[in-house]
């Protein structure tokens, strides 16, 4: 080969092949990109679906303690609710004891049956 042929040779490849190749080379340069953008849009839409399950998991407990502390609440306003009755039914039945239970000596709460009446009917005492 003489030196012009290897001259027009290389000339021949760079002159149609070199701005093909240049062009190639940058197209697929843009097409990684693209696709490294998509695989890194892919990444993203996982967490945030990740991040969706996870809320939708703590709301889901958040409203199962709620709904079991309302619970709770109703069934201690309950309990007090009995407590009160039961001090009430107790300090009643208290004041109304006998201070003397002996048959002879009986002692009522309120003095005598009488007296009772009287204050109950009408607040006179005579």
């Amino acid at each position: 080969m003489t030196p012009e042929l290897i001259i027009q040779s290389i000339a021949a490849l760079l002159g149609t092949g070199g701005f093909v190749a240049l062009f190639l080379i940058i197209e697929k340069k843009a097409a990684a990109q693209v696709a490294n953008t998509e695989k890194v849009n892919e990444q993203w839409q996982l967490i945030v679906a990740q991040k969706d399950r996870d809320f939708t998991t703590l709301n889901q407990k958040y409203e199962a303690a709620t709904e079991k502390i309302e619970k709770l609440y109703d069934i201690n306003t309950e309990l007090r609710t009995q407590l009160d009755v039961a001090n009430t039914n107790f300090a009643v039945s208290k004041l109304m004891r006998c201070h003397v239970t002996q048959c002879i000596n009986r002692v009522p709460p309120f003095g005598s049956t009488e007296e009772a009446k009287k204050i109950l009917d009408g607040g006179q005492k005579t």
